[in-house]
């Protein structure tokens, strides 16, 4: 008989305000594994025990590891999480109440059969709230390996936000004769099934909620722009919020980071047959971030419901951030790929389309993209926001030069004034350099 080892992994993950992990090319770093010997004990390095004699032949091997998402901590906070791992009974698996038919399965495509298919034994573990579930002997006697589980992982998770219970996995591999032979994989999961269960039912009838009242007609855009402006309006951003990872933070709790902002907001485009995925990379300076993208009359766009939302730059403490300042952000609203890098960088664990299309832009569509310092259209502008009921109006310029000179036109030489007219009592304005935009709000 072998001895199988229960054993604490120890996982140093760097976690940023937006509680998302700092992973090296898509996979977790462990910084002890099973197999590791300590001095003098002949117990695997980071073992806590060892654990009671399995019944696998003598000739088989089992060794387990594991990985967590963590709940969001502050900008450059180091955690230690510790698992102990042991063995559990294969269960009867469970009814599926929680997978989302709407969901856009972006990754799923980039995957190949052997992949796809342990895509699908995964959704199907988590889904169920499964434990101990073997992966398919066919993927692995393909190739793949324990060193796809976490790319497979990532990418059902960044497919399916409805998932909104799990925080990790673990997998146990068998081997014999130094041979890989099985693979099983059991989720981690937040609540029990019964807590899920209330939880998902909240979920559904705030998400029900909101599309009730979503614009119904042909376009698209206006649907795009609905849920990007009532998510930011109904949502604020805080660090330490409870279940900031998934969309119960921000449909049922209203406050979150940027993993709850993304996957809400792909949640509700998705159900508006707007095809819609999490995006997760890096923003200045250097920290993790989640953001989505989406499929809009056929044309790729970036939308990052977090940067557009005024409580973000606020909690993160930006010393330009002006009292009264519109809750709203329009900069981050169906953009290209071009004014995504000028302060995002998506991460490689999924190929991205360049996103090139502008028809989309919250700008060009509200009128209010200028290549050219033009006062006849700025008058259209202001007088169309003032016709509206608006106390605010953003701008934005296709070129640094024409940024600067309607900076110049409108605040240097003070000519906002003839285009808000004798009624403006009250006159602010905010500037995004990186994005060449700016806002005023006025009375």
């Amino acid at each position: 008989m072998i001895r199988r080892v229960a054993a604490a992994l120890v996982l140093t993950l760097a976690l940023t305000g937006c509680g998302l992990p700092f992973r090296e090319a898509g996979n977790w770093e462990f910084l002890s594994r099973i197999g590791e010997e300590m001095p003098g004990t002949g117990a695997p390095n980071g073992s806590v025990a060892a654990a009671d004699e399995s019944s696998a032949p003598a000739d088989e091997a089992a060794d387990e590891y594991s990985a967590a998402v963590p709940e969001a901590a502050r900008e450059a906070k180091v955690l230690t999480w510790q698992s102990l791992l042991g063995t559990q009974e294969q269960e009867e698996e469970p009814e599926d109440p929680y997978t989302d038919p709407m969901a856009w399965e972006y990754c799923f495509q980039y995957l190949d059969e052997p992949g796809q298919q342990w895509y699908r034994d995964i959704q199907r573990i988590l889904a169920g709230m499964g434990q101990e579930q073997e992966l398919s002997a066919e993927s692995l006697e393909a190739g793949l390996t324990e060193e796809d589980i976490d790319r497979i992982f990532c990418y059902v998770l960044a497919d399916h936000p409805e998932y909104f219970y799990v925080d990790g996995y673990r997998y146990t591999k068998y081997s014999r004769m130094d041979k890989l032979i099985k693979i099983t994989f059991s989720g981690s999961y937040t609540y029990d099934s019964q807590e899920c269960d209330a939880r998902w039912k909240q979920i559904q009838e705030a998400a029900e909620a909101l599309l009730a009242r979503a614009p119904h007609g042909e376009d698209d855009y206006e649907k795009v722009r609905y849920v990007y402006e009532t998510l930011i309006r109904n949502t604020d951003y805080v660090l330490d919020a409870p279940d900031s990872q998934n969309l119960y933070s921000v449909l049922v709790n209203g406050a979150s980071v940027c993993q709850g902002y993304a996957k809400a907001t792909q949640y509700l485009l998705n159900h508006l047959g707007i095809p819609c995925v999490l995006v997760q990379g890096q923003v200045e300076p250097g920290e993790g971030h989640a953001w989505n993208l989406l499929c809009l009359d056929g044309e790729y766009y970036y939308m990052d419901t977090t940067w557009g939302d005024a409580s973000y730059r606020q909690a993160e403490g930006d010393s330009l951030q002006e009292e009264g300042t519109p809750q709203v952000n329009y900069d981050y609203l169906c953009v290209t790929t071009r004014q995504l890098l000028r302060t995002h960088v998506p991460g490689q664990d999924v190929p991205l389309p360049e996103c090139t299309a502008t028809e989309g832009n919250y700008y060009v569509r509200e009128g209010c993209m200028f290549s050219a310092c033009e006062e006849e259209a700025l008058q259209q502008a202001f007088d169309r926001a003032i016709s509206e009921g608006r106390q605010e109006i953003s701008l934005k310029c296709t070129e640094e030069e024409v940024y600067r000179e309607l900076l110049d036109h409108l605040v240097e030489q003070k000519e906002v004034f003839s285009y808000l007219g004798p009624d403006c009592s009250t006159l602010h304005y905010a500037r995004n350099e990186k994005q060449l935009s700016i806002t005023f709000w006025f009375s």
